[in-house]
């Protein structure tokens, strides 16, 4: 093993359910929990947030032959992101992929191994943009850790390669991990080998394993039949159902937690709402200060750059701090009304002839207290969407024109951190951490509604931009399975593109090109990049087509002509002279080469 450097030294150098089975958030203080009054203090948020760490994915038979085989250090090539942020004794989690379909792939995926960044990144910029890194393997799995294996661990999640995934996983060799959530897959791999817990502290530190040891929340499988969950959630069975609101002391009686223990500043992960995005943090920090500003936020930019993505991420993160409880998702439409926004009158379903108040998605998200996102919001005609919300985003209480119960329905401003509902008095009280958070597509701005000055000024902007060229080739480089001329093609589609195009497109594309093998790349661009250029003119079309036709055999000029001409409704001679040109231009290159 290398040296022995533990975490807290690096700081201080700088819904499945079948038939009757449903899973159920369950806190469960286990064997490993202690009340002994000198036990070692955990790490605290910031300080775990200040650790780096990395994932490596290889289905290479020789290197996955060299980590089984315990051969270290460990030679890693064709790498290409986080070239200046790897140090030196940086954790890594190796993990095995490959399709187990092919008949050199004989091992099982999953993950495998826990080392250390042995030596820093070298042969940089050989292979186009690619390092090479070396490894010491420090802590050898007896059987990898399936994706299966970590259902039960919620806070694992969408970890690329390792956990399960609720959106799609990209493609790259190498992955920073959040640092909330190795603590739930160190967690995961001490309840499966609770044997090797003396090497776990000796690598991890016997503060960072405090962390791992600490109570935790599990997705437990249950068997219930459709009574008894029904009865579950009626609050006839003394169950905690995800909520934390109650728990048994030692005697076994109920008592009631205080769970509206919230902290007054947002200091998010920036990295974990980045992700594996190709960008920097800098807007995420933007749309930080605003919140901490008590400015509501809208995230502008072209498609397809991840403005929904972090704006959930934005809020997750604030679930995990204790600075709201969640979020709210819903996506704005033109026939918007204050009806969906802040609720109206409907048919009382359970009295004939009686109309009873219904709470819209504002007065929703008060309640429940979660952050309030709207997708797409400049599809709303928001004047009339919000109607008295203006006021109440200014900062002013309103009388809503709504009773309940004979009692007129209220939204006031609460000096609480946390918002909620009360039921005596009708009023919903906005916490100070309460937000609305919207996207705005940048290309739509002028076909859809548009905003008010009374509403832009109760509203932070933030942009999220395009990545630059070097971001999108690190993407690009980063996807081992693309074969180089594949690699070429999208480095062109990016430079000519006359539209912007954002990186979740982008990844589309190449998860398209990735899982037919490289053999339908021209379907994959006439499927996701074609359509993003709807409105545009002819020539800006024709002038595409001719630098990305440079690169297409003639069958793929073939089929990207006929959906052109077909999806803009142009002449159906409209590429003649164009195709001509480029038989040409091949002709002459194949007379160089030969």
């Amino acid at each position: 093993m290398s040296e022995n450097v533990s975490l807290f030294d690096l700081l201080d150098d700088g819904q499945e359910s079948t038939n009757n089975q449903e899973y159920n958030e369950l806190d469960i203080i286990d064997e490993f929990s202690t009340t002994q009054d000198d036990r070692i203090t955990p790490l605290t948020i910031e300080e775990i947030s200040n650790i780096p760490f990395y994932s490596i994915k290889t289905g290479t038979p020789e290197t996955v032959e060299n980590i089984l085989e315990f051969n270290t250090p460990l030679e890693i090539l064709q790498l290409n992101r986080f070239v200046d942020d790897i140090e030196i004794n940086n954790i890594v989690f190796l993990v095995l992929g490959g399709d187990r379909g092919r008949p050199e792939v004989n091992w099982e995926t999953g993950l495998i191994a826990i080392a250390k960044v042995f030596t820093e990144p070298y042969d940089i910029g050989y292979d186009r943009n690619n390092y090479k890194l070396q490894v010491s393997i420090e802590l050898l799995l007896d059987d990898p850790i399936k994706k299966e294996d970590l259902v039960p661990y919620r806070s694992t999640y969408n970890i690329p390669g390792i956990s399960p995934m609720t959106k799609g996983e990209p493609n790259q060799a190498l992955n920073r991990i959040p640092s909330n959530q190795v603590v739930g897959l160190v967690r995961a791999i001490l309840d499966t080998y609770p044997d090797i817990e003396e090497e776990l502290t000796e690598l991890f530190g016997e503060q960072f394993m405090e962390n791992v040891k600490q109570p935790f929340t599990y997705l437990v499988e249950q068997d219930l039949t459709f009574d008894q969950l029904q009865s579950i959630r009626d609050g006839n069975e003394n169950y905690s159902y995800g909520s934390g609101a109650e728990t048994n002391n030692d005697d076994g009686e109920l008592i009631e937690e205080d769970t509206n223990v919230y902290v007054a500043q947002y200091e998010p992960d920036l990295k974990s709402i980045k992700g594996d995005f190709e960008m920097s943090v800098e807007p995420l920090g933007y749309l930080k200060n605003y919140i901490n500003i008590s400015k509501n936020v809208i995230l502008t930019g072209p498609p397809g750059t991840g403005k929904t993505t972090f704006a959930e991420r934005a809020a997750i993160e604030g679930e995990r701090i204790r600075y709201i409880d969640g979020y709210i998702l819903s996506t704005a439409t033109d026939d918007w009304s204050t009806f969906d926004t802040i609720g109206g009158y409907m048919p009382d379903p359970n009295e004939i002839g009686k109309l009873s108040f219904y709470e819209g998605l504002v007065l929703k998200s008060i309640r429940e207290n979660k952050w309030l996102i709207i997708d797409e919001i400049n599809r709303a005609d928001l004047d009339k969407a919000f109607g008295q919300m203006f006021t109440v985003l200014s900062g002013k209480d309103v009388d809503l024109p709504f009773e309940k119960n004979s009692s007129s329905i209220k939204i006031k401003q609460s000096e609480t951190l946390y918002s909620y509902f009360d039921e005596q008095d009708n009023t919903y009280w906005i916490g100070r951490n309460w937000r609305i958070l919207g996207t705005m597509n940048t290309f739509d701005k002028n076909s859809l509604f548009t905003f008010s000055y009374a509403f832009m000024r109760r509203f932070g902007f933030v942009e999220i931009p395009i990545p630059t060229s070097d971001e999108y080739q690190n993407l690009i480089n980063g996807v081992t399975e693309l074969s180089n001329e594949n690699k070429h093609l999208l480095s062109r589609l990016i430079q000519y593109t006359p539209r912007a195009l954002g990186p979740a497109i982008i990844n589309e594309v190449i998860e398209y090109m990735v899982i037919t093998g490289n053999t339908s790349r021209i379907e994959a661009i006439i499927g996701s990049v074609i359509p993003q250029f709807e409105g545009l003119l002819p020539e800006d079309i024709k002038s595409f087509y001719t630098e990305i036709g440079r690169d297409l055999t003639p069958l793929e000029r073939r089929k990207l002509c006929s959906f052109l001409v077909g999806f803009f409704e142009l002449p159906i001679n409209y590429f003649n002279s164009t195709n001509l040109v480029l038989e040409i231009e091949q002709e002459e290159l194949e007379a160089e080469n030969d």
